[in-house]
């Protein structure tokens, strides 16, 4: 069983990749985003850590508000690499464990979408990893109208991820996503049958 990593920056279309290949595919998906949100609601360790860096400003009703958290994370480079700092050290478990169980069935393919695999220095982990790259302006679009994000708030997050350019030298394989969605579906379908070869 291959491990996946798919990446790329905000809005560049990680999520329709990986939900198109689990709805037809035979992998397993692992979406760090989602996972690492489950886990920080749950982990009381995690949570007081967290508060005790960004104080009450991320608190709402005795409890952490995801979009205060981003607030204050993504306002500058500093506490976005704290947060990461923080939260990655988890997600490496929550990913290995994932791996793990995945072993236990019969999957082609253990894929995990997130944004941050190159900044994380987590790419070694995987026999490959996907870089999608979509332009910007396409990206701010449909950023604005699926996360309800003011267009300030996307382009700061865009500014603190690491650049296309650098991504591209790292990537094993780019995925360009400016078409529709036919062409995105012919392109990963193209690229899962080359991966079981």
């Amino acid at each position: 069983m291959l491990k996946i990593g798919i990446t790329g920056g905000i809005s560049s279309g990680k999520t329709t990749v990986t939900e198109y290949l689990n709805k037809n595919k035979n992998v397993f998906i692992f979406n760090a985003d989602k996972e690492s949100k489950r886990h920080l609601k749950k982990s009381l360790t995690l949570q007081k850590k967290l508060t005790h860096i960004f104080s009450d400003k991320i608190i709402n009703n005795k409890k952490i508000d995801f979009n205060l958290l981003a607030k204050e994370a993504f306002s500058n480079s500093t506490n976005h690499k704290i947060l990461n700092g923080v939260l990655w050290p988890e997600v490496y478990i929550l990913i290995n464990n994932a791996y793990k169980k995945a072993q236990n069935n019969n999957y082609n393919l253990f894929i995990v979408d997130a944004a941050l695999i190159f900044e994380a220095n987590f790419s070694s982990f995987f026999d490959k990893t996907i870089l999608l790259i979509t332009n910007k302006e396409k990206r701010i679009k449909r950023a604005v109208k699926r996360n309800n994000i003011p267009l300030e708030s996307i382009q700061n997050r865009m500014r603190l991820q690491m650049s296309d350019n650098k991504k591209k030298k790292l990537a094993d394989v780019i995925i360009y996503n400016d078409e529709d969605l036919n062409s995105l579906y012919k392109k990963i379908d193209r690229l899962y049958k080359k991966l079981l070869l």
